[in-house]
């Protein structure tokens, strides 16, 4: 389960994700390069809302644009370094504003 953190900025809402998605990777070629990719799909296709302490669907959610997918920074690497490694998006912001700023992941 993940958490979304949400503040507020120049009336832009920002999500930090946490606990920070982690992943671990095996069984890669150590000498090919590899991009690792970050991408976050809707579960469903409502709108949700908080209210009175749980979640209740708000309506249908707006139709999905086309949004960019978080590349890690680290990307490209080698196989052996993904492996050693592994990869962390503790950086990773998300936002539902579709004219969002590429250090964003819309959603």
């Amino acid at each position: 389960m993940f958490l979304l953190f949400i503040w507020c900025s120049d009336l832009l809402c920002f999500i930090r994700i946490f606990p920070a998605l982690k992943v671990k990777l095996s069984g890669l070629d150590k000498k090919a390069n590899y991009y690792v990719i970050m991408d976050i799909v809707p579960c469903d296709a409502n709108r949700w809302k908080f209210h009175n302490s749980r979640w209740t669907v708000a309506g249908k959610a707006d139709p999905e644009l086309q949004k960019p997918l978080h590349i890690h920074p680290d990307s490209p690497a080698t196989g052996e370094h993904w492996m050693a490694k592994g990869a962390s998006f503790h950086r990773v912001k998300v936002t539902n504003n579709a004219t969002n700023k590429a250090e964003f992941v819309s959603f």
